[in-house]
């Protein structure tokens, strides 16, 4: 329990110092609301592919969103490095706004399914450049170090009560009205992010650490060289990850959860709306206790990470994504569904920081980056492949026998990779790993976070 109330005072003293500044707060509180509608434009985007065409335009919506944002990511995440980011944010909120009003006058009007997929999928890849832009101003923004750390602390918060808040919200929504007025709604919410960017100022110099100000500002890679090397680098990290058992084996297991991830976006809706018939309302409900699952599982990373196991827990972890859609197929009540997207966003939390920790204390420094580019293809990568067998299982097997083959695959899939990740706790932990861990979530949040949510918006 002294654990548990270290970590919660420790959150809220860090939270307290972001929003000591003024620029800071703006920007989280423009993120807190465009989270929120990502959510409720994420999940009235697939009950309106469900209901027009049925869990396989769920699938393939879902497969062409990941492959359009893998395929923009690598050119639209350069705009931060060429371009004023503050900038880059703005016209990424504009784009959204009008491809989301879009979307809801045609879906209002009862036009074409194809144009609402397509402002779907474009929707996706006009906000590609916006979390690369977000994350590289926060040095810019941040006065001292522990407003940096802290920020790592605030958006994990924000991004965990958004992944419950929205889906609730967009239930209500299409309980009570319909998926018009959802997409309207988060283009109010895109309104609402440009008034807080907009009204964004740099703190002034004298404001700033001398020491943190020349870290940051002096450091780092030029634009053309973070431009024109994404391919190489990506080569590069492929070629690193295969030739150490121990990285490979670790990005292996990452890319097994995002299978599951790339699933869940098809059998979420299928289990809601096909299996239990709990209609929109509940599909909120499932989708928000997978939210309030990872605002748990923060904690527990935070406390799991003293016990310098992070590599088996990681490794469980991934276990623990895919096991729960064993007792869904098993007992398919709302219960059982309920219980298992709880689990299921508890284990992601887990995942995604252990994973990042790892890799910072088995990779050496200076090729970091090249391996977390090659990881950002691979997560896609899994994610596309997920949604592509959840839906063809579902055709040739049912929804049930489906869920039971992706979970139970997945889960005997990692059972060979557990010698590996006790042998990299044994040889890469010592002393100093829950202050690794909290720097690790910064990395992370820069280099995977638009690309490791379950639908991207």
């Amino acid at each position: 329990m002294s654990v548990i109330r270290k970590e919660i005072q420790s959150s809220k003293l860090a939270m307290t110092n972001v929003f000591t500044n003024k620029a800071m707060r703006r920007l989280f509180i423009a993120f807190a609301g465009s989270l929120i509608g990502d959510g409720v434009f994420s999940l009235s985007a697939i009950v309106y592919a469900f209901r027009s065409g049925g869990a396989s335009a769920v699938g393939i919506l879902a497969i062409v969103r990941y492959l359009a944002i893998a395929t923009a990511s690598p050119i639209t995440s350069t705009f931060a490095d060429q371009y004023d980011r503050k900038k880059v944010m703005v016209v990424s909120d504009l784009l959204r706004l009008v491809l989301v009003s879009l979307a809801a006058v045609v879906v209002a009007l009862d036009g074409s399914k194809w144009i609402v997929y397509a402002l779907v999928v474009a929707v996706g890849v006009a906000g590609t450049a916006f979390r690369p832009a977000q994350g590289s101003i926060l040095p810019f923004l941040a006065r001292r170090s522990d407003e940096m750390s802290g920020a790592n602390v605030v958006a994990s918060t924000i991004e965990s009560v958004g992944f419950f808040a929205g889906p609730a919200l967009a239930g209500f929504l299409l309980a009570f009205a319909n998926v018009s007025i959802s997409f309207a709604f988060d283009a109010a919410t895109f309104v609402w992010s440009l008034l807080f960017v907009t009204s964004i100022r740099m703190p002034r110099p004298e404001e700033r650490s001398v020491e943190f100000a020349a870290q940051f500002d002096n450091g780092g890679e030029s634009a053309a060289m973070k431009s024109q090397s994404f391919i190489y680098r990506a080569i590069q990290g492929f070629q690193l990850i295969k030739g150490d058992k121990d990285v490979r084996t670790l990005v292996l297991l990452y890319i097994l959860q995002c299978i599951v991830a790339g699933a869940s976006a098809v059998f979420t809706v299928a289990i809601a709306l096909q299996l239990l018939h709990i209609g929109s309302s509940g599909l909120g409900l499932m989708e928000s206790l997978l939210g309030i699952g990872g605002l748990v599982g923060g904690f527990v990373a935070l406390i799991l990470v003293e016990r310098a196991h992070l590599a088996i827990d990681f490794a469980l972890g991934v276990i623990v994504w895919a096991a729960p859609l064993i007792l869904i197929a098993i007992f398919p009540s709302l219960f059982a569904s309920l219980l298992s997207m709880w689990l299921i966003g508890l284990a992601n939390s887990v995942v995604d920081v252990n994973a990042i920790t790892i890799l910072q204390h088995i990779v050496p420094n200076e090729k970091l980056g090249r391996v977390l580019g090659a990881l950002e293809a691979g997560t896609i990568a899994g994610m596309a492949v997920g949604s592509l067998l959840m839906t063809l299982f579902i055709h040739w097997l049912g929804l049930r026998i489906g869920l039971a083959v992706i979970g139970g695959s997945i889960t005997l899939a990692v059972l060979p990779g557990l010698p590996t990740m006790k042998r990299i706790d044994r040889t890469a932990f010592v002393e100093g790993v829950l202050e690794s861990a909290r720097g690790g979530h910064q990395t992370h949040r820069l280099h995977l976070h638009h690309l490791r949510r379950r639908h991207p918006h």
